[in-house]
């Protein structure tokens, strides 16, 4: 039997929302994601800057942006100009983020912030040195699916959390770029799950991956990945990335929790574009599986909710949960992914962390 259930999970935007908007990048993430969510939350876009200015002109006209700025100094100069989001690949972000911030400008960065542990922290030290707020833009927290099963395990509907899985099966639109990189799988795509996963566990204590690469050589980095965190508490989580499936039929991602007191499903809808769905079992609740229908979407709908973190952090002051600082227990986790696959063994969380904390 199905039947509804209400649950707490739309995010809580600050009360000022009209902070002007500055967009470094013009690619398809800005295009697809990150502007239709600006225009239909109404957000004040001041102008773009993108390395190609006839793009920038492109997306400009597209989303009615009053302003295509010739040079970076163009726009950090600009005093309507209060929050920069940077949309960059990893390898890019770092020198932008110390131009940005020399600016006093407060940062919404793209993930993964940088290409690795250390490059994250030097970015949170220059934006901490510089007194600005540096927000990263993990939009996979903000899935309707994924701030429902938050509100359950925090209300304890399932007990205690014993054993969470996500499957993702699909072939990436990879760029260019990253065909060169040494990092992929992890640093792009398995980022989104490890986060998830300390969203809604926290950091684990220890992890194992192992991954392979592109059957073909088409690509140097990671091409398929699985991984298993280790909880303190007993909790294990396990992911299964595989960018090789050819079958798209079996395109998705599919998550699912199970606890002593009952089990939590989901389906994010991607890449098919559909609804995000969650159904959920709970022994408190009666012998009942319930379905409720969710409002909001990952894509684009999540990116309303990075670019509101930064906002209330700017206004109250307050770290934001997906602040830089937050943050770098994520990279330090897709860290130690590289560094157990490569040596075959268990990785804690703390050889990434110890010596390199935030001054």
């Amino acid at each position: 039997m199905n039947v509804n259930f209400n649950l707490d999970y739309i995010p809580k935007l600050g009360n000022k929302q009209d902070y002007g908007i500055g967009i470094i990048g013009a690619g398809f993430i800005v295009k697809e994601c990150h502007l239709p969510a600006y225009r239909e939350a109404g957000y004040n876009v001041v102008g773009i800057y993108n390395r190609t200015e006839a793009k920038a002109h492109e997306v400009a006209a597209q989303f009615e942006i009053p302003k295509v700025y010739s040079t970076l100094e163009e726009m950090l100069l600009d005093p309507k100009v209060e929050v920069v989001d940077i949309s960059v690949p990893p390898h890019s972000q770092l020198e932008l983020i110390k131009k940005v911030a020399g600016h006093g400008k407060h940062i919404l960065a793209q993930k993964p912030l940088a290409m690795n542990y250390q490059q994250a922290l030097e970015a949170v030290e220059i934006c901490k040195d510089a007194g600005v707020a540096l927000v990263v833009n993990q939009n996979g927290r903000f899935d309707p699916a994924i701030q429902a099963a938050k509100n359950l395990l925090e209300n304890g509907h399932i007990g205690k959390p014993v054993i969470a899985s996500i499957e993702l099966r699909f072939t990436p639109h990879w760029q260019e770029y990253q065909k060169e990189y040494d990092r992929l799988m992890y640093l792009f795509m398995s980022i989104h799950h490890l986060d998830q996963f300390r969203y809604l566990f926290g950091t684990p204590k220890r992890l194992y991956a192992s991954s392979i690469p592109h059957p073909e050589g088409a690509f140097r980095g990671e091409y398929s990945a699985s991984y298993i965190l280790e909880y303190d508490n007993g909790l294990m989580a396990t992911a299964l990335d595989d960018g090789f499936t050819w079958d798209p039929p079996s395109y998705g991602v599919t998550y699912k929790i199970e606890g002593t007191e009952g089990v939590i499903n989901m389906n994010l809808g991607w890449p098919s574009g559909d609804p995000s769905k969650i159904s959920f079992y709970s022994k408190q609740l009666g012998d009942v599986w319930y379905t409720p229908t969710l409002e909001g979407s990952w894509f684009p709908g999540a990116f309303r909710y990075t670019m509101g973190e930064l906002f209330k952090m700017i206004e109250t002051g307050e770290e934001s949960f997906i602040s830089g600082r937050n943050n770098l227990e994520t990279m330090a986790m897709v860290d130690a992914c590289y560094e157990s696959d490569q040596k075959k063994r268990a990785v804690g969380i703390s050889e990434i962390l110890e010596g390199n904390l935030v001054r």
